[in-house]
């Protein structure tokens, strides 16, 4: 992935591309030099061999229940499969050796697949194994990055597999749980420890009755998240999508890297819509206008309108707060001149 690639990935993913660079670097000709066991002209050899190596064992290798990595022969030819995979994790006897297994009757002729990693983290894949699933990824790690990552918020659930966004909206449990912990850290230390209790004992009414009292401000919490995202998110797709043709041929990521941002954006809009229906209220008028949106003290407001098979930008303005909004854009009315059923989400207002 060049530099520029990197550049136009949102800040989690392009760290963790960043950490797989400088894990490869890490490994130099020098080192490979001091391998005992390797003949002089492969040692020596004018290509430097080390890239390649750290890359086969990498992307090729099967960790083993103690975290060791086996190159394991055939067994290296099996592509990865998100919605099901045709043989079971890894299995190894006494002796060590390797056993593929197959989940069902496999007919001749059909892919064998393993699972490379959990597919709803689609970044983590991208950037080890330079592929990206958007059919098969049903959701996103939702990209919250706190300073520090202590024992008890690991124990809530805070890792890249389980704090989720969802293609539908809907938000992992473990994101919650971690917004009310670092909202309590800051304000009441006695119901911190009683979240974490009532989470260690699974007494979910006591968790229930905490996330009910403090939800206004978890939501807020959320809904900053989501629209810091999306604005980061907006940055890197216009700065893939803004070269020339010879551009992105140079950088041959970009495609698959614009692809990614994409569905990133899709996730955490439907994120926002469904968490934040005070701005998400239907507009109607002649050009299906914003004219009954009450956004406080906003003039000014970028609506996406969406049904079931496109969506488009509507640009509402009004001349003082309290007044109807005058709008152009959107998705207009059906051709018999009827309203259109659709859902309207606010982008921004001022």
């Amino acid at each position: 992935m060049t530099d520029y690639c990197l550049q136009c990935l949102p800040p989690l993913m392009r760290k963790m591309a960043e950490e797989e660079r400088t894990t490869c670097q890490r490994l130099s000709k020098d080192s490979i030099a001091s391998v005992p066991f390797l003949c002089d002209d492969l040692k020596y050899h004018p290509r430097d061999f080390t890239e390649w190596a750290y890359q086969i064992v990498y992307t090729r290798a099967v960790e083993t229940e103690d975290g060791d990595l086996k190159l394991i022969p055939m067994a290296d030819y099996f592509n990865h499969g998100s919605d099901y995979t045709e043989i079971a994790p890894a299995q190894f006897d006494e002796h060590g050796n390797y056993y593929a297994v197959t989940t069902y009757d496999v007919p001749a002729g059909s892919k064998l697949r393993i699972s490379y990693a959990d597919p709803r983290n689609p970044a983590h894949l991208l950037a080890r194994y330079g592929f990206f699933e958007e059919e098969c990824s049903p959701s996103s790690y939702c990209k919250l990055l706190p300073p520090t990552v202590n024992q008890d918020m690991l124990d809530l659930g805070y890792s890249h597999d389980r704090m989720l966004f969802y293609r539908t909206g809907e938000v992992a449990d473990e994101v919650w749980d971690i917004l009310l912990y670092l909202h309590l850290s800051s304000t009441n230390l006695d119901e911190q420890q009683l979240l974490m209790n009532a989470h260690r004992q699974n007494d979910f009414q006591t968790k229930l009755a905490l996330h009910e009292k403090h939800y206004s401000t978890t939501s807020a919490a959320l809904l900053q998240h989501v629209d810091g995202i999306l604005e980061e998110i907006d940055k890197v797709i216009r700065k893939s999508d803004a070269h020339p043709t010879y551009i992105k041929n140079e950088h041959r990521r970009l495609p698959l890297i614009h692809k990614h941002n994409k569905f990133v954006r899709e996730t955490f809009d439907n994120v926002r819509a469904r968490y934040a229906p005070e701005f998400s209220e239907e507009y109607s008028s002649s050009n299906n206008a914003a004219s009954t949106m009450d956004l406080d003290g906003a003039t000014h407001a970028i609506v996406q309108e969406c049904d079931d098979a496109e969506c488009a930008l509507a640009e509402c303005v009004r001349d003082r707060p309290g007044v109807e909004w005058n709008c152009e854009g959107g998705l207009g009315q059906n051709a018999d001149g009827s309203q259109r059923q659709t859902m309207q989400t606010v982008l921004a207002a001022e």
